[in-house]
């Protein structure tokens, strides 16, 4: 019995899944170049139930649908019966699978555009930040939005200004909680 009919298992896949269970209740996942399948194999029915899958599918996902299978098999249906049931839990696993699919493109998808939008709005910071009408205080600011944390020599090197200046500027932001300052490494990085 099978499902879909026109399902095509080669003789040697076959022969190998026979093999690998060798009459002990288990799951058996093979994955080959042209193959990829989890099976199942029921002791008291002497039945190997196999799910082929797709070439990137991972076996593991698909264990508590062969637990479903298995569950039908112990109700002793009638052949016909018994197809019915394994018909209705695969379209659904289809239907899971697909479902989850579709879910994990769209959030690839979003993933994709935040990092475009991460890096269109890093880009526009750094605009701004290099621009010259800024003052120290700002320039500080937008330029540890942009880099997370950066060393004090960092700070010196970006911003054109006089080192007391600068230590006045970063001392008072400290002071007002504005940026956080690691002497660990010597930098600064903004307070969120």
């Amino acid at each position: 019995m099978k499902f879909p009919e026109n399902l095509e298992i080669p003789d040697n896949v076959v022969q190998q899944i026979q093999i690998s269970h060798n009459f002990v209740e288990s799951y058996i996942t093979i994955e080959e170049k042209d193959w990829n399948s989890i099976s199942y194999y029921n002791e008291n029915k002497e039945i190997i139930i196999v799910m082929v899958l797709d070439k990137y599918d991972d076996g593991s996902d698909y264990t508590v649908i062969l637990d479903e299978f298995k569950r039908e098999l112990e109700l002793e249906l009638k052949e016909n019966k018994l197809k019915e049931h394994l018909e209705r839990i695969y379209n659904l696993s289809l239907n899971v699978f697909r479902t989850r699919d579709e879910v994990i493109g769209k959030l690839s998808n979003e993933v994709a555009q935040l990092k475009t939008m991460e890096y269109d709005l890093k880009k526009r910071f750094e605009k701004i930040a290099d621009s010259n009408h800024l003052k120290v205080k700002s320039k500080i600011q937008f330029l540890l939005a942009i880099n997370n944390e950066m060393e004090y020599k960092e700070l010196k090197n970006s911003i054109d200004t006089s080192k007391s200046w600068l230590d006045d500027v970063l001392k008072n932001l400290s002071k007002n909680k504005v940026i956080g300052y690691n002497d660990e490494t010597d930098s600064y990085f903004l307070n969120i």
